[in-house]
């Protein structure tokens, strides 16, 4: 399941958080921006 940082106040949420309001919005702030929390892991390919 991914979760969504906003980019104001960087409040992590949920997806099941965000069903609840119309629209997509920070359930603290109201700020319209959120992004997408993404793992720890760096992926490094091998080029040629």
């Amino acid at each position: 399941m991914t979760t969504y940082l906003c980019q104001k106040c960087h409040q992590e949420i949920d997806p099941a958080e965000l069903e609840t309001l119309p629209g997509i919005r920070c359930i603290i702030c109201g700020h319209r921006i959120l992004l997408k929390k993404r793992p720890p892991i760096i992926k490094r390919l091998k080029t040629d």
